[in-house]
């Protein structure tokens, strides 16, 4: 029995071991290991305050408070893990707790890291030998309500398991003939791990076993994986190999084509049931600009966001499965605005003042008047605020000159859109004489 033990508990560190995480770089600053003095001596609970991700030098907002994730996201007890986080303050420390229940008290300090300017951490963690199954990462903002957490899982008495096919993917039906079990115990189903929230709970009959159970293949990455079945209270433990099959999931945004500051939709379909799904954009690593969890099915309901403004041409949405790594992604044309202006007059002379008439800028940006001469010299003369619809009439305003007898030109850029229109107005003097002599000939 003892060496049968160790060949299985040899099993399920390979398990856990070959199990993929995350698997996203997110190039931050790291901080030191170890609690620091001052640290909280308890931890809190997430909030749900709407925060945003970085993308490039623009901000996507999304749903959810701080986040992190953990690389890889199945550890081996006394094994190295990679911890990468988001939505923290800037240059503040967040301090890592190993939480092992629901109990404040039983929360265990085992590192800490500095944010980087962006507010991200990216810090390395060395498991305790004697992590519980289930067990919780949690980061926390020092003097701060901002706190994140992850599941952090790892690996008695060996049972059996005959399983009705060696090969499915997630969400497709096997059957289970379970022996070597406690009496009328429960017995927890996980997929390529062991710890967290199971998979699904069966109970064993009196004589410790199931003739038949049908469950649901669990999610787990693509590739060789392992049913592994643990006794709530006996921890008798019983394993069978399964090869994951790869999902081929689907995904449709919509519109196509749009301009930045306008909200498009996401919507997918074809990943594990209950999976959180990773939604990047132009990337598909590092902390991702959303989140949404698949239903029973395995589809994921409408999304949308606002497309930030300095995106500009071809852009794509990246979907990732976060445990079973199905990829999907989708394109999309990020239009530039080419708004238009109109003088209030195309004509006149020194001191008549002029205004403009505008549409196709960003809703409620601000515009800046640009005034060039005959020589190509221009300056700044005037700002205003265009409304929802990105339009103004009779906005700004410019007295004509003496210097401007050959025409003075205009242009009006957005401040968010960057759109550009142009306008001009022409000199009156030899247009005024034209029209007197026109008059004097029809008299």
């Amino acid at each position: 029995m003892i060496a049968i033990a160790l060949v299985v508990v040899g099993s399920l560190v390979q398990v856990v071991a070959k199990s993929g995480g995350f698997g996203g770089a997110l190039s931050t600053t790291g901080g030191k290991s170890g609690q620091k003095k001052g640290a909280p001596k308890e931890i809190k609970t997430p909030t749900q305050k709407p925060k945003s991700v970085k993308l490039g030098e623009q901000n996507i907002p999304r749903e959810s408070g701080p986040i992190i994730v953990v690389n890889p996201g199945l550890v081996t007890p006394g094994g190295k893990a990679t911890v990468e986080g988001a939505g923290f303050d800037a240059k503040s420390t967040v301090d890592l707790f190993l939480k092992s229940s629901a109990k404040k008290s039983e929360a265990k300090g085992i590192a800490s890291a500095k944010t980087d300017k962006a507010g991200s951490i990216n810090t390395q963690i060395s498991v305790p030998e004697n992590v519980s199954n289930g067990a919780v990462l949690v980061a926390q903002q020092r003097d701060a309500d901002k706190v994140a957490q992850a599941q952090l899982v790892s690996g008695g008495v060996v049972g059996s398991v005959k399983i009705s096919k060696m090969v499915g993917k997630p969400g497709d039906s096997v059957s289970l003939g379970i022996r070597g079990f406690g009496a009328g115990e429960q017995i927890d189903v996980f997929w390529g791990r062991v710890g967290g929230k199971p998979d699904a709970t069966l109970t064993a009959d009196g004589s410790g076993g199931i003739g038949r159970a049908d469950v649901k293949v669990g999610v787990a990455p693509t590739g060789a994986s392992t049913l592994i079945l643990v006794g709530k209270k006996s921890k008798t433990t019983a394993t069978a190999p399964f090869q994951i099959l790869g999902l081929y999931p689907t995904i449709k945004s919509s519109p196509y084509a749009l301009k930045a500051g306008k909200t498009i939709s996401v919507s997918a379909a074809g990943f594990a049931p209950a999976e959180r799904v990773l939604f990047y954009i132009n990337s598909a690593s590092g902390v991702p600009a959303f989140t949404s969890n698949a239903d029973s099915n395995g589809n994921v309901g409408t999304v949308s966001f606002n497309v930030p403004f300095g995106l500009r041409g071809t852009q794509s949405v990246t979907a990732i499965g976060d445990r079973t790594r199905a990829v999907v992604r989708a394109g999309f044309q990020v239009m530039p605005y080419t708004p238009t202006a109109e003088p209030s007059t195309y004509s006149g002379k020194a001191g008549t003042a002029v205004s403009f008439y505008v549409t196709g800028f960003a809703a409620n940006e601000n515009v800046t008047i640009y005034a060039g001469g005959p020589n190509g010299d221009a300056k700044k003369i005037g700002v205003f605020h265009v409304d929802a619809q990105g339009a103004a009439e009779a906005a700004g305003s410019y007295e004509i000159t003496k210097a401007d007898e050959g025409g003075v030109a205009f242009k009006l850029v957005g401040a968010k859109s960057g759109g550009a229109a142009k306008a001009s107005v022409n000199s009156t003097n030899q247009q005024g004489q034209q029209g007197q002599g026109q008059q004097g000939q029809g008299q």
